[in-house]
């Protein structure tokens, strides 16, 4: 069965009082329309237009979608014109339009598929090949509404339907007798008209009511009027159809989508403690025996590996974490790799494309930039390792850091395997630290050290006898 979808997204959604397209407000790291059109993809169809207006550069930008055809609408006036303007691709089409609103994120590919299915039974089919419409379908079967009976339907269209499931009309909010409005089976938004029916009704759409705009559900009454039907096909779940029209609804909506994300990778083998307070995106993918405690934020394109635990507080964007990596509370990790058994935090923050290899350690209040970390290597205290290459074994004392900025370039600290960086080292890079070299306690290196060898830069030690006392006659004699 031949589709084509129109996704309609190129209002300016004047209610979130923002300069960005309201489509293009996220929704877990997400423009919400992406969500739209990765449903719309499930059912494979032959082309996804998208009608844009308002910053359509940057919508289009946003969601970087090969294969998708883009067309202005440069007046919104409505929806029945939204899908007028797309008619040049569709005009000679001999299939059906699925059409979608950019601004329902919740609305799932599954849904849309069923609908499909709801219209081949409807048309019946009789073995005959799906592509082909002519002498094999029921004439006259115009298309499908999709609604849902919400609990407040205030806003909503109304779908008045007959004992056959045929749509008798839609009516507005602004349009609807007090009766009408008694209704709690609303529009959805979503259709699914045969286009050659329709090709030639959209100039006949009248801007006749509240709002003075061309209604696409008006196309109801004018199908009606050739004698073709549109049924309703009512969704179980009605948050599917949810609209986003101002921010409250933003959060409302992104709240249902990511607790239903969290109960997804729960029944797939993840503890995710105290879920409300947690944060995981749509791209996030977590293996089983995760644990995940509470105030956890899981964004971009992260993958968590199998037997993980990430403990309070912690945030990590953009990150692989292998198997049984333990992240304590509060620790910061981003675009990094954390390899297999490694222990990271408390209060860590990890960052610019660090690798840290496995059963590396690193500890409370060290940061890590853009640097490597070798398998079982230390650095547990109150350290900075910057631009930084470190080798398997080494011991980073407490208080070390990597001097790699001089005010106008980075540059490179290299750390063999095995060595020993006393606590309070500085090293000065660019430099390099031989295997099982030693540097002692509040040193500051500028020079390479040899293999085992051991650096110590120390100022000699001063002793002033009875300074204290001498220092505290003085100020009385000051004072005198």
């Amino acid at each position: 069965m031949d589709v084509k979808v129109v996704i309609l997204a190129a209002g300016k959604g004047t209610r979130f009082k923002s300069e960005k397209p309201k489509v293009l407000h996220e929704v877990l790291g997400q423009p919400m329309i992406s969500y739209v059109k990765r449903s719309a993809e499930w059912i494979k169809p032959q082309e996804i237009i998208i009608v844009v207006g308002h910053k359509k550069d940057d919508v289009i930008s946003s969601i970087n979608c090969e294969g998708c055809t883009f067309v202005e609408q440069k007046e919104q006036l409505g929806t029945g014109h939204a899908l007028g303007v797309t008619i040049d691709r569709w005009k000679d089409f001999d299939g059906f339009l699925l059409i979608l609103n950019g601004d329902t994120p919740l609305v799932k590919g599954e849904t849309l598929k069923n609908a499909i299915e709801y219209l081949k039974a409807l048309i019946r089919y009789q073995g005959a090949n799906l592509n082909d419409f002519h002498g094999f379908r029921n004439e006259n079967v115009g298309g499908v509404v999709l609604t849902a009976k919400v609990p407040n339907p205030y806003g909503y269209g109304r779908v008045i339907i007959d004992k056959d499931h045929k749509v008798v009309k839609i009516v507005e909010e602004k349009d609807a007798t007090l009766e009408e409005k008694q209704i709690n089976e609303v529009n959805s938004g979503i259709y699914i008209f045969y286009a050659p029916y329709i090709k030639d009704l959209i100039d006949k759409l009248e801007n006749k009511n509240a709002q003075q705009e061309y209604y696409l559900t008006d196309i109801i009454s004018l199908l009606k009027e050739k004698g073709k039907d549109v049924y309703a096909l009512e969704i179980p779940d009605y948050r599917e159809i949810l609209g986003v029209n101002d921010r409250w609804q933003l959060a409302f909506v992104e709240n249902i989508l990511k607790m239903d994300f969290m109960q997804f990778w729960a029944l797939n083998g993840s503890t995710i403690h105290n879920p409300e307070s947690c944060w995981i995106e749509f791209d996030v993918v977590l293996s089983r025996d995760v644990e995940i405690f509470q105030n956890v934020m899981l964004k971009g394109n992260t993958e968590i590996g199998e037997g993980t635990v990430i403990e309070a507080n912690c945030i990590i964007k953009n990150c692989k974490i292998g198997k049984n990596v333990r992240i304590y509370a509060n620790s910061i990790i981003e675009d990094s790799v954390i390899e297999d058994n490694a222990e990271i935090g408390p209060f860590a923050r990890i960052r610019n494309h660090a690798v840290i290899k496995s059963k590396a350690a690193i500890g409370n209040f060290v940061e890590v930039k853009k640097s490597v970390v070798g398998e079982g290597t230390n650095a547990k205290h109150l350290t900075y390792l910057g631009d930084a290459e470190i080798g398997k074994q080494v011991n980073i004392g407490a208080g070390t850091i990597t001097c790699n900025y001089d005010g106008f370039k980075k540059y490179k600290t290299i750390i063999k395997d095995k060595a020993f960086i006393g606590s309070d080292t500085m090293l000065v890079a660019p430099i390099t630290i031989g295997e099982e070299a030693i540097t002692g306690s509040g040193s500051v290196i500028t020079k390479d050290v040899p293999d085992k060898a051991l650096a110590i830069e120390r100022a000699p030690l001063k002793i002033i006898p009875n300074y204290a006392e001498k220092r505290k006659r003085k100020a009385e004699t000051d004072e005198k």
